[in-house]
């Protein structure tokens, strides 16, 4: 194909553009702003204050929930960009673009050692052929919100000790093939203890590794062909697999987070998924075709399989392509091997687990292998030929995007624009126009989204108290918001936090109609659409407790928020009432608060507490504030009855 220097030279320029190439494209987005959970996830930094030791740092890691585990792998990697917060984010998402340059230069290792192991050698065409395809994936445009949006270090951490798993098992597996079982097995059990054991550190999808290594087992090592297996190797492979598989299927068995957490059932979330999977395999394979970003609370949920009619389209496109692959798995194992990997890779994020419905990163692992077919193809320098200026477009294209997400006007614009159904988008947007001086603009974007799509409470709580600060606000925002009801994403703390909002400007005489009668006629609709939420119900408690403390009725205050405690364990809204309760009704009956509500310390304390938080033997912030505001309470009570009143004589 190439001869002398330059058939030495290609494969090393091609190496090194996987290194240079994701700089100049991903370099524009460094400068642009933290995203969507950024801030709440990485605000534990403020725990640190700026010293770092054991103590600090198990404060730490314990302040944050993110996943079962509490991700200690990810929350550690954070404390090389900062130790306090507020911080800039572009040190941040310096780290993470190296990280995803580490992942494609572990990719390429990875595919060739596939492709070693399927050829039984590696020619010159083949390297080139796999560094091409991980150029594909590495400058891909739909990788972007992987990398520059900083939470998702967990995802791109997780994905690189997936990889390091895969290789050491591949490593071990041709040790064991090769009858040095003692090396083999070693690296294998290495092999499970990276890929799963520190993956799930990272982000608890690596946990996946578990069915991943029996589909390159099946895959790459095919009984037929090598030795039979042994029983240890086996047993290596079968018992996490099952593991795996049980944990995963007990989710369809649980409905209570989609009855208490989701506008969608477990039925339209698989249903649902369906889609989902078909906008990842085709937006990533086409790039430049669509564009979703952080923002996807605008997907439509399906409520059965004609609505949309796009859901049975893609369960039956999804059935016949993982139906030829197994079919074709033995005469094209490489094509087998990518497809199997894209599903078995999204069956933890895009199960039945209730997590939202559709977000752009869970593709960065799964899309990872789906070009692996193009080692199938008889012509592969025309493969090589073609896939160059693919490869260049994807870098144009990343590039193209990557300046508009380092400046946060025209990041937060073509969000809207390519996002039009979504409220987080819409309402993030109108957020920027407020922080901007620009007001009425904010307003008026709210409104166009409110009279051209189906609303819901954020966006009207939102348009509602911009109004009120303009003093423009009337019956039409007060009907518009009792409206709003109809369509409601499970979300609780905007109506508390904007409903308090609201009712003091109305008690201040900012709101020009806006009454807090009006406010109870929203709280009277919001609990007639969404009945069965303990946390809705909480919510409205709360919220109404605010309208009684703006009427001056405390007896009601007292009455509602203590109907909000009982009607669903929230420790931090506990300790915040008891608080109150201490506040304006005395420290006895604050301390009578903490006192009836210690069973939902206890309880948080036991089955809300992370893997790191059991290890290290510690709480979050939230029980600490709970236990010291109580003992305080009570103390003010055990020191007033101390004092004892003079007699009348004087003695």
């Amino acid at each position: 194909m190439w001869s002398g220097s330059v058939r030495v030279a290609i494969p090393g320029l091609l190496l090194l553009g996987l290194v240079l190439l994701p700089l100049l494209t991903l370099w524009p987005a460094l400068p642009g702003p933290f995203l969507f959970d950024d801030e709440p996830n990485l605000n534990a930094l403020q725990v640190l204050q700026g010293e770092v030791n054991l103590d600090t740092v198990g404060n730490y890691l314990a302040e944050k929930s993110a996943g079962p585990t509490g991700r200690p792998l990810s929350m550690l990697s954070f404390l090389l960009n900062d130790v306090y917060w507020p911080s800039e984010p572009a040190s941040f998402k310096y780290t993470n673009l190296l990280i995803h340059i580490l992942n494609g230069l572990l990719l390429a290792w990875l595919v060739l050692a596939i492709v070693r192991q399927w050829a039984g050698k590696l020619d010159q065409r083949h390297v080139v052929l796999a560094l091409l395809v991980t150029a594909f994936w590495v400058l891909n445009p739909y990788q972007l919100s992987s990398v520059m949006y900083v939470v998702q270090r967990m995802a791109q951490l997780s994905a690189l000790c997936v990889l390091a798993g895969l290789l050491l098992y591949l490593s071990g597996r041709r040790l064991l093939a090769d009858g040095d079982a003692g090396k083999g097995y070693g690296l294998i059990w290495l092999a499970y203890l990276v890929g799963a054991g520190v993956g799930v550190l990272a982000k608890e999808n690596a946990a996946l590794f578990v069915l991943l290594v029996p589909l390159f087992e099946w895959l790459l090592f095919p009984a037929s062909v090598s030795r039979s297996r042994p029983l240890l190797l086996k047993a290596t492979l079968a018992l996490p697999a099952a593991a795996m598989l049980m944990v995963l299927g007990s989710y369809f068995f649980s409905t209570h987070a989609y009855e208490w957490f989701r506008d969608f059932t477990l039925s339209e979330r698989l249903l649902s998924q369906g889609r989902a999977l078909g906008y990842y395999l085709w937006r990533y394979l086409i790039p430049g075709v669509g564009y979703v970003g952080l923002y996807a609370d605008g997907f439509e949920k399906s409520v059965g399989l004609l609505q949309p009619l796009s859901t049975l389209v893609w369960i039956v496109a999804h059935l016949l392509i993982i139906a030829l692959a197994v079919v074709y798995a033995r005469r094209l194992p490489l094509l087998s091997l990518g497809i199997l990997f894209f599903y078995v890779a999204h069956s933890m994020e895009s199960g039945a687990i209730p997590l939202e419905l559709f977000f752009e990163h869970r593709n960065y692992l799964p899309s990872m292998l789906l070009l692996l077919g193009v080692f199938h193809l008889p012509r592969q320098k025309v493969a090589i030929m073609a896939l160059v200026p693919v490869v260049l477009v994807c870098a144009a294209l990343q590039y193209l995007q990557a300046t508009f997400w380092g400046d946060e006007r025209h990041l937060n614009t073509i969000m809207v624009v390519e996002n039009p159904s979504s409220e987080r988008a819409l309402v993030t947007y109108a957020n920027y126009l407020e922080r901007q001086g620009d007001l009425v603009d904010s307003l008026v974007v709210m409104k166009q989204y409110i009279e051209q799509h189906p609303y819901g409470m954020d966006v009207a709580l939102n348009a509602v108290k911009m109004s009120c600060h303009l003093g423009i606000d009337s019956e039409q925002d007060a009907s518009m918001l009792v409206a709003s009801t109809a369509k409601y994403r499970g979300k609780a703390e905007p109506v508390v936090r904007q409903v308090g909002d609201i009712a003091k400007w109305v008690s201040e005489g900012k709101c020009k109609s806006i009454t807090l009668e009006h406010l109870s006629r929203f709280l009277d609709s919001y609990m007639r659409a969404y009945p069965r939420d303990g946390e809705a119900t909480q919510a409205q408690y709360v919220a109404r407790s605010y309208l009684d403390y703006y009427r001056g009725n405390y007896a009601g205050f007292h009455q509602h928020m203590s109907e909000a405690l009982d009607a669903h364990p929230n420790l931090s809204l506990t300790y915040s009432g008891c608080s109150q309760f201490a506040v304006i009704g005395g420290p006895e009956q604050g301390c009578e608060c903490f006192k009836k509500y210690q069973y939902i310390v206890d309880k948080h304390g036991v089955s809300k507490k992370t893997l790191v938080q059991k290890l290290l033997r510690r709480t979050d912030s939230d029980v600490d504030s709970f236990r010291s505001e109580a003992a305080a309470v009570c103390a003010a009570v055990d020191a007033q009855g101390d004092v004892q009143p003079e007699n009348s004589d004087g003695s």
